[in-house]
């Protein structure tokens, strides 16, 4: 697999910060017209839930954020390029008021068009202790 192309880690950094603190003036910057976050999960077969737009991306995490006990912890992270994507895994565990503790596997890959970021396609395997 080849390298991570610098310039492409660069700005998927910056997305990461200024997307996950709500930032969408900033996030709007760094994504296409078209964005779209392919969420976890959702009631949009087979895509889960499709959130279209920086707006409605930077809300659903602050929607999150508002059903969690604490911060996720993210652990175990790292980054692989394929061509104009970037596939990031991780563990992250957590846990939600209604529903309880978390502790998934996860994949997120985000789709470069030029150099701004097109999509993130999110995906979690929940795992069983």
């Amino acid at each position: 697999m080849p390298d991570l192309d610098q310039d492409k880690a660069d700005r998927l950094a910056a997305f990461s910060k200024v997307f996950n603190s709500n930032d969408v003036a900033a996030t709007a910057k760094l994504v296409t017209d078209d964005f779209v976050w392919l969420f976890y999960e959702g009631p949009n077969s087979p895509d889960a839930r499709i959130l279209k737009g920086p707006a409605a991306a930077c809300a659903a995490v602050v929607e999150r954020s508002g059903q969690l006990k604490g911060p996720i912890r993210f652990i175990e992270s790292a980054q692989y390029q394929c061509g104009d994507r970037i596939f990031t895994t991780y563990r992250a565990q957590g846990e939600f008021h209604a529903t309880g503790p978390f502790d998934v596997r996860a994949v997120d890959i985000y789709t470069f068009r030029g150099d701004k970021l097109a999509s993130k396609d999110t995906y979690w395997k929940k795992i069983t202790n």
